[in-house]
């Protein structure tokens, strides 16, 4: 199956975090097809849906170091709006962040050093669950991959607004570090008739509200933070006082001491919110990444292989976007690169859709990187 018709394929069966089956399913049809030789390897892991494929070059036998490649399996909760011949199959969920060509590509890349026999040690990893619920910790606490003396760590990410044959990227931090949180607030409900009898939660979180955006105010003086309340839950109908409500929100930095100022501020903020009024306050702190930080050497290896390939190379800015590929530029040099793909929706729209024709640029870069 070529690496177009795999896209087709994955891009039709989106998988939420960790329920990936049917796209491994489909990745393990993909590699036996290929009937990949002794020195081929595919391990599984006991707690996740990913795959580690191993290659050992012929003639690599006294360098141990590996070089690893590695794409994100899962989809989003979303309804797919494309129109594409190859649309989800799923309703409601769909691959809108261009997982399905990163796999696509990497399966490519398989394909091309099955071919070409590199005598190079390499390492590619099918990774499940980017979207924020802990796919690279799952897989990185099996130990599996830090068995391997493990040299760099290479990924690409899809991108929109930037045209097909187009690499982005920037050495030093790339992305920031995302935390993504939950602030609760319990009240007591009552007619509102009658408000002596109840304890407005609402009013708790609007004044958490309130005091968290003047607080971040002043921090983003000294960093540079974001911090955004994207969705509350609260009451159940107009004429009674709410008895809960629910901040559901994210924030962003590029330091982790900026990070747990931020958190410390909202369990001051909302302790002192929940206290001016006598409701009970919960900050839950959910998902956080790592930053993604680029190693300067493989940058200049990089832009060295555009100009090679007659690949356009853009400087990037740092983008507050969340990527767990930052666990592994935290433990190994690493490189995470934007490719573009054509597209003029964003990443997570109900429309993104990249050109196919950004899969061989993808697959040309990773391999002349090897």
């Amino acid at each position: 199956m070529d690496s177009i018709a795999l896209r087709h394929k994955l891009h039709g069966i989106p998988e939420l975090a960790f329920e990936e089956h049917k796209t491994k399913a489909l990745l393990m049809q993909s590699l036996n097809v290929l009937q990949l030789d002794k020195k081929w390897s595919i391990h599984q892991f006991g707690s996740n849906p990913g795959l580690l494929v191993e290659y050992r070059g012929l003639g690599a036998e006294n360098l141990e170091s590996f070089k690893l490649f590695r794409a994100d399996m899962d989809a989003l909760p979303s309804q797919e709006m494309t129109g594409c011949s190859y649309a989800s199959q799923h309703p409601g969920l769909m691959h809108a962040c261009g997982h399905d060509v990163h796999m696509a590509v990497l399966m490519g890349l398989i394909e091309r050093v099955a071919v070409a026999k590199p005598k190079r040690n390499l390492l590619f990893l099918f990774q499940p669950a980017e979207e924020g619920k802990g796919g690279a910790q799952s897989v990185l606490s099996e130990g599996i991959i830090q068995s391997y003396t493990v040299d760099s760590a290479i990924a690409l990410h899809v991108a929109s607004e930037m045209p097909v044959g187009t690499i982005s990227a920037k050495p030093g931090i790339f992305f920031g570090i995302p935390q993504e949180f939950d602030v609760v607030f319990i009240g007591k409900a009552a007619h509102v008739a009658y408000p002596e009898k109840g304890i407005n939660a609402l009013s708790a979180g609007v004044d958490f509200i309130n005091r968290i955006s003047a607080s971040v105010a002043d921090l983003a003086k000294r960093e540079r933070v974001l911090f955004n309340i994207g969705k509350v839950d609260c009451g159940v109908i107009r004429n009674v006082i709410p008895a809960m409500c629910r901040l559901e929100g994210t924030h962003r930095s590029l330091s982790r001491e900026a990070r747990d100022a931020m958190n410390g501020l909202m369990r001051e903020i909302a302790k002192e919110a929940a206290q001016s009024i006598g409701v009970k306050a919960e900050v839950n702190l959910l998902c956080s990444y790592d930053p993604v930080v680029n190693n300067s050497v493989l940058v200049e290896e990089l832009q060295a292989v555009c100009q090679k390939l007659g690949y356009s190379y853009l400087e990037a800015e740092t983008a507050m976007t969340g990527e767990d590929f930052g666990f592994f530029t935290t433990l190994y040099p690493g490189l995470l690169f934007w490719l573009g793909s054509s597209c003029d929706y964003p990443l997570h729209s109900d429309r993104f859709l990249p050109d196919d024709a950004c899969i061989e640029v993808g697959v040309n870069t990773m391999f002349a990187m090897i």
